[in-house]
């Protein structure tokens, strides 16, 4: 069995924030095993932001939001609450992104991940998480589960 393509994440799972914890820390997994630029990209409800999240070779996460697809007044909130938490607006206004150095806890960048998908006024609904590297290959980010039949 292999580790799958995809997870979900839930918010209102009390595990939600390991879920994202565990995706950065696959990504960097890949990253450190390949010398590749994986990014994980958080789907949103029709309307809302998507957010991602790139492990770079550097070691450093990038974390980014584009503005494509949002109403005026949408983009107008979910910046402002990017705006807040110090993320930067993109040199074509078209979106913002948030940077953490080499050696930030996964756990860190898990938080700001929940904060933000959440960000003005986004539903809290289930979302998928995807993954691919810069080669544009998939990245596995769900954990391969076995269960032994006398594990049951």
């Amino acid at each position: 069995m292999t580790a799958p393509m995809y997870v979900v994440l839930d918010l209102n799972d009390a595990d939600g924030v390991g879920v994202l914890n565990d995706v950065v820390l696959a990504l960097r997994g890949h990253v450190m095993g390949t010398a590749i630029a994986a990014t994980a990209t958080v789907a949103a409800p029709d309307g809302w932001h998507r957010l991602t999240i790139t492990a770079m070779p550097g070691g450093h996460v990038v974390l980014g939001v584009r503005y494509a697809g949002l109403s005026k007044s949408r983009t107008n909130n979910v910046h402002e609450a990017l705006d807040r938490r110090g993320w930067d607006l993109d040199e074509d206004g078209e979106g913002s992104t948030h940077r953490h150095p080499p050696g930030t806890d996964a756990m860190t960048v898990a938080f700001e991940v929940a904060t933000m998908v959440g960000a003005g006024g986004a539903p809290k609904k289930p979302r998928r998480i995807t993954a691919v590297d810069a080669s544009g290959d998939p990245v596995a980010v769900g954990l391969e589960l076995r269960l032994e039949l006398g594990d049951a």
